[in-house]
């Protein structure tokens, strides 16, 4: 077993588990780890219980990835913010969500499994100042969240790739956050969010347009839906790092030079415009294919 396989295991077990059988299953773990990564094994087990708990100083991120983007872009936001004193980076997964359940209006099951894993992040570390990162389908679970959670709080919201309504109420559900602690990172070529919103129900085009409110902090890029994660663009060390760390917030050059979003775009972002204009093309699509195939037969 290589050190990389003992961290992996090691991270797993505790992440995986319910607080209060996580010390046993670890010990059921340890018995299967190679003698000469014992020492390893127990140092991450001591950091994980002195080092984080009970220090108002310790920041914990937490990570929601979208349904096409989980473990990789977690383990570069791990490896951006390692270098940060007294910093935790947990990536908080869920089962796989099909293009039909995201389209559908049943998403209860990874809302309930996300909100359980930040409960047991809060019980775990109590002192902490909790921050969380939201990429697309995430960002939609994080509004359920804190819609239905009023004991859940954060001191700092990152979304990017947001499918959140614009019209969601956050002034309402996140009245004890400091001002400009929340962040739209939005790509101004990215068509998932406009597709969400006339496609389903519950989606909004945040993640295209911004929300345009004094409660959200919209930063503009010349971005496609995950180029946020992409090593050329070096956004986790130059727009997150600093926000996180000290709540600097890193301008956006292309906030200057964005284009304006076409009028198809602006249609088909509107909840209620787009989803009629889609009903409509197909409809008359509907319409020509019963005219030819009466014209032949």
């Amino acid at each position: 077993m290589r050190t990389a396989e003992v961290f992996q295991t090691f991270e797993s077990t505790w992440n995986n588990c319910l607080p209060e059988r996580r010390l046993a299953q670890l010990a059921i773990v340890k018995k299967q780890i190679p003698e000469e990564h014992i020492e390893l094994f127990e140092s991450m087990l001591d950091a994980k219980l002195s080092g984080i708990q009970d220090n108002p100083d310790t920041t914990v991120v937490l990570l929601i990835h979208g349904i096409q983007t989980d473990g990789a872009w977690q383990q570069l936001v791990q490896k951006s913010l390692s270098e940060l004193s007294r910093t935790y980076v947990h990536g908080l997964g869920y089962e796989c969500v099909s293009a039909a359940q995201l389209a559908s209006p049943v998403r209860g099951s990874p809302v309930k499994k996300i909100t359980q894993d930040i409960r047991d992040a809060k019980t775990l570390e109590p002192g902490a100042k909790f921050v969380v990162i939201a990429h697309s389908f995430g960002s939609y679970i994080l509004s359920k969240v804190l819609s239905s959670c009023p004991d859940i709080s954060f001191e700092k919201i990152i979304l990017c790739g947001c499918i959140i309504p614009t019209t969601f109420p956050w002034a309402k559900h996140t009245r004890g956050m400091p001002k400009r602690s929340i962040i739209n990172d939005v790509g101004t070529r990215d068509f998932y969010p406009v597709l969400a919103t006339f496609s389903s129900v519950g989606y909004g085009a945040s993640g295209r347009k911004g929300f345009q409110s004094p409660h959200i902090k919209d930063r503009y890029f010349d971005y496609d839906h995950s180029d946020f994660f992409e090593a050329k663009y070096n956004h986790i060390e130059k727009f997150w790092k600093p926000f996180i760390s000290s709540g600097e917030i890193i301008e956006s050059e292309w906030d200057q030079q964005k284009p304006k979003n076409g009028l198809h775009i602006l249609m088909l972002s509107h909840p209620i415009v787009g989803k009629s204009l889609i009903a409509l093309g197909i409809f008359l699509i509907a319409v020509i294919v019963a005219v030819l195939l009466k014209l032949i037969f």
